[in-house]
């Protein structure tokens, strides 16, 4: 007979590989505290059951150091001002 324990037994369920990569994908919450940024993910994805069905929102929460912070937003604001270039330049090829 199986010995009865007070402590809950932790089951792991390892996801398949399809089932992390994101569909569709927003950030819907970004909070702060002294050492950290917070920001908090929220997307649909494909279940951990069937690969054919679609969960319909899980969220990942990931915190960042402050230094990586401004960091991600210098480099996005590169990225972004080099796309705006392009669409700029896009659209005054389309006009002419």
């Amino acid at each position: 007979m199986p010995k009865k324990t007070d402590e809950p037994q932790i089951k792991e369920i390892k996801p398949s590989a399809l089932s992390i990569s994101p569909i569709f994908s927003n950030n819907f919450a970004i909070s702060t505290q002294d050492d950290i940024v917070i920001i908090d993910y929220g997307f649909v994805s494909r279940a951990y059951c069937s690969p054919n069905e679609i969960e319909d929102k899980q969220v990942a929460s990931i915190c960042i150091p402050w230094d990586t912070i401004e960091y991600l937003s210098k480099t996005l604001r590169e990225i972004l001002a080099d796309h705006k270039k392009e669409i700029n330049s896009k659209n005054n090829k389309n006009i002419k």
